[in-house]
């Protein structure tokens, strides 16, 4: 018997007519107190009317044929099933049902009217400009060169923009954007003739702002500006340092007696920076003792009498940060998740470590509820991957001319062809590879059809102590071929890990098998676990084992024991699934703050291939780097300008207006 399986990842009502609203409503366990007698009864008294009193919410009307109570849970139920008439309308015509409940949400009762008043604003519910301007056309007969459609253009366009990164835009950037959008114009219409009435138009409405770098929308301004703002309140304020130069200097003293640690002319150039300063930027390449001048710092903050809060964006960061200094840290999320009930109270700095990585909207988020009084000092090398979100903060605070900052520059954790390589590739040098696998930093040439192979069998060589990074998940050479690849070399045949399918009534593999390597892809703080977290299948069960917690309660069923890399051995349960997936290749983002003895890089030409990728997978090596695929891709990528260049920002520059502005804006 053959049988096709629908797997809905989202699933709306459509709206039920006659004999099927009948058994809805008292087939239903969510329309509690009606049955068949009283759902018919319903249709008998209203017929199609009974969608519009549903939807109104009519209880009065529907009490003609129930209880007044009934009635009552009557609508409640009918308005949480979202069987509404505008969310039936916007299906209809082809929209997500997710677009149509936000839609519901903001709107409210005035859905129908605010979206026939102008279509576009379906665009600020993430709804596609193909599908918005399609209805708008063909539905309510918006004209090409209608206000009201080129206005639409405009904001589609900033979102377009936004999400690609940049937090600014010149006119003529967001012009070349619009027209595509647009297509071709009426006769005798010209676009850039209509265009300057929409960017007027936009400014007077708050669309988008003029700011100093052209132009910005309205909601990416607000976000720099407060970051801008939060930062110029701790150069503007003229304190006592914390503790006066020659303690400082006392205190280096004790890191060499205690820790045995010499600090260089740049490390101690920061501890007496952080002691002057309420803002500092610390930045430097992989390997220069950013984490030593971090354990050196705390001990100035704590003689010092302030509370030292750590946080970075990813877990696996994070962990890696208490992890060296011996000190609690935590992700941004979960760290403004306790804004409210944790308050920074008293004297304390909040330390971001991996702020390259930080973008404009948590950043911002997190100088929203950042209280005055409390210093700030971000941590990260610019040279290596920029945010995935939009905006630059760390690249652009730095550069700023008068924000205090330091940059270590000697490398102390490696050495030799590996230092060698990263700095060229960091300063965009194309670097002298061998070509020998044995070698300690190799390109290997080899076609895109042979890559997946060749990576596999290189990590065959020494799988122990090797990890490939890619910088893609999709294709020859993304990390999604690649697991699949190396699990059939490494562990085909091997026990697998299986889960009951209740549906089918039968074992199923999870597609992970004994001796794999596994991924964890989401923060799982109960567990231990952070999103990163590297493992091994190392036992399967027969039969899933019962697991209890420390009460004797049944919490779980037991699938597979993973030993993951800090040591510890825990078991593989249905609930973590979907958050475990195949590790032999991770891309070069999840690794980002890691290391590994031995590291090998696919590399193909990508639209996210530059020079900041190749400098962040070189420097995650300790012992030998092996690239393989595109040796022309790579290079340039790495003689191009890396791709946070291109991105158009504003942040700098309104730091450096409120500093200009500022009495005591100058900084020593």
């Amino acid at each position: 018997m053959t049988e096709c399986q629908v797997e809905a990842e989202e699933a709306a009502l459509a709206r039920p007519s006659g004999e099927h609203i009948i058994a809805f409503l008292s087939d239903n366990p969510a329309f509690e107190g009606i049955g068949t007698v009283k759902a018919r009864r319903l249709w008998d008294t209203f017929g199609e009317r009974l969608y519009e009193l549903l939807d109104a919410a009519d209880e009065g009307a529907l009490s003609a044929a129930l209880t007044v109570e009934i009635a009552q849970r009557l609508v409640l139920a009918w308005s949480l099933q979202g069987v509404s008439r505008t969310l039936q309308w916007l299906q209809a015509q082809g929209f997500e049902a997710r677009v149509g409940r936000k839609v519901l949400t903001f709107f409210g009762g005035d859905a129908a009217q605010r979206i026939e008043e102008d279509p576009y604003r379906l665009l600020s519910f993430c709804a596609g400009w193909k599908e918005v301007d399609r209805l708008a056309v063909a539905q309510f007969g918006v004209e090409p060169d209608d206000p009201r459609r080129l206005q639409g253009a405009a904001e589609e366009a900033c979102y377009r923009l936004f999400a690609e990164g940049h937090t600014a835009m010149l006119s003529a950037d967001l012009l070349d954007r619009i027209g595509p959008l647009l297509g071709k114009p009426p006769q005798g219409v010209r676009w850039r003739d209509q265009l300057s009435a929409v960017l007027s138009a936009g400014l007077s409405n708050g669309s988008f702002v003029k700011g100093y770098h052209g132009l910005q929308p309205l909601g990416a301004m607000v976000m720099e500006r407060q970051i801008a703002q939060t930062v110029h309140e701790r150069l503007a304020r003229k304190l006592t340092p914390l503790l006066p130069p020659d303690s400082v200097d006392q205190l280096i003293a004790e890191v060499r007696a205690v820790d045995g640690i010499e600090l260089n002319d740049e490390q101690r150039a920061a501890i007496h920076a952080a002691a002057r300063h309420e803002f500092l930027c610390i930045t430097g390449g992989a390997g220069v003792g950013k984490t030593t001048v971090l354990r050196a710092l705390y001990r100035l903050y704590d003689r010092a009498g302030l509370r030292v809060v750590q946080v970075a964006l990813a877990g696996r960061a994070a962990k890696r940060m208490q992890e060296a200094t011996g000190r609690s840290a935590a992700t941004i999320a979960s760290f403004l998740r306790s804004y409210d009930e944790a308050p920074l109270d008293g004297p304390a700095v909040l330390v971001i470590d991996e702020a390259s990585m930080v973008d404009v909207i948590s950043m911002s988020r997190i100088c929203a509820g950042l209280p005055r009084h409390v210093r700030l000092v971000l941590v990260g090398d610019p040279h290596q991957l920029m945010p995935v979100g939009p905006g630059l903060v760390l690249h652009a605070l730095s550069g700023v001319p008068g924000v205090p900052g330091i940059e270590l520059r000697t490398v102390k954790r490696y050495g030799g062809s590996i230092a060698a390589a990263a700095t060229d590739i960091r300063a965009g040098r194309w670097p002298s590879f061998a070509e020998d696998e044995t070698a300690e930093v190799a390109f290997l040439p080899c076609a895109p059809e042979l890559i997946g192979g060749t990576v596999v069998e290189l990590l065959a060589l020494d799988r122990g102590n090797s990890q490939v990074l890619g910088a893609v998940r999709n294709g020859p050479a993304g990390t999604k071929n690649l697991n699949a690849l190396c699990q059939e070399r490494f562990t085909a045949g091997a026990a697998e890990v299986k889960c009951w399918n209740v549906e089918f009534d039968c074992e199923e593999c999870v597609g992970l098998r004994l001796g794999d390597t596994v991924l964890c892809t989401r923060n799982l703080w109960s567990l231990g676990l952070q999103n990163g977290s590297l493992g091994t299948v190392v036992e399967v069960e027969d039969t899933p084992c019962v697991l209890h917690d420390d009460a004797g309660q049944e919490t779980s069923l037991g699938l597979a024991w993973v030993e993951w890399d800090d040591g510890q051995r825990r078991p593989l349960t249905v609930d973590m699934l979907e958050d475990i997936e195949l590790g032999y290749a991770v891309t070069v983002h999840k690794a980002q703050g890691s290391q590994w003895k031995r590291v090998i890089v696919p590399v193909t030409g990508s639209k996210l291939l530059d020079r900041t990728l190749l400098y962040t997978a070189l420097t995650r090596a300790q012992t030998q780097v092996l690239l393989v695929g595109d040796v022309d891709a790579a290079r340039a990528a790495t003689l191009a300008p890396p791709r946070a260049a291109s991105r158009h920002i504003a942040l700098d520059l309104h730091l450096a207006a409120l500093m200009r502005a500022s009495v005591g804006g100058s900084c020593d």
